[in-house]
């Protein structure tokens, strides 16, 4: 099952101009199975693409990205608007961890070459002990970044998911995660994540459309 696990659309993040019938229309277009939608900080925008794309027949999972002090975070499993820019690790993973939600850290080496690189000396043990996979494969890095996230994942016995963090209909697919089984709903992926039957790849590996990265960090 070939999913795009991190997309973003202007119902909800003013950064993406993506909209939900182009969503829909393209990923079709791609021949993937399913998309992700994690808009920054609130949950609106995922129910809003679920809703028109389950009368279309095509599957949205519902997530959401958190920035917090130890960088972005992929949370399936916690359905809720966040009223702050920057919210608490610590309180993140309270929230989650009660719902038997998901975290997965985003684009974890974004700005490798850059001396603030968070991860540039390892994981933090807090982040470590409620994650089981990290973003290694993201439309928007660079390969440099993507390769380092690879190494980090190796490096901590993790593992990785791939997602285009689209933030324009021409970026969905570009970076995918093929999953082993089927999954009909967010508590079937949230097993799936934890189980590692799946893996990150570059979306022209499996979609045969070529679908390159521009570089950016």
């Amino acid at each position: 099952m070939l999913v795009d696990l991190h997309v973003h659309t202007n119902i909800s993040s003013r950064c993406s101009s993506v909209q939900p019938e182009e969503l829909v229309e393209r990923a079709r277009q791609l021949g993937l199975d399913a998309v992700c939608v994690t808009e920054h900080s609130t949950f609106r925008g995922a129910q809003v693409n679920y809703e028109y794309a389950l009368e279309r027949g095509f599957k949205v999972f519902r997530g959401m990205e958190v920035y917090t002090e130890l960088g972005d975070m992929i949370v399936f499993g916690w359905e809720t608007n966040i009223r702050y820019y920057l919210f608490p690790f610590e309180d993140l993973k309270r929230e989650v961890q009660e719902r038997n939600g998901v975290i997965i850290p985003a684009h974890p080496c974004r700005g490798v070459a850059d001396a603030r690189h968070r991860h540039r000396d390892g994981m933090d043990e807090d982040l470590l002990e409620c994650i089981s996979a990290i973003e290694t494969h993201n439309g928007a890095m660079t390969r440099k970044s993507n390769d380092e996230a690879e190494c980090i994942r190796e490096k901590y016995g993790l593992f990785g998911v791939g997602g285009s963090d689209a933030h324009h209909v021409s970026h969905i697919g570009r970076c995918v995660t093929v999953f082993e089984d089927e999954i009909a709903d967010e508590v079937e992926l949230m097993e799936a994540l934890r189980s590692g039957r799946y893996r990150a790849c570059y979306g022209k590996e499996v979609l045969g459309v070529d679908l390159e990265i521009e570089p950016t960090a």
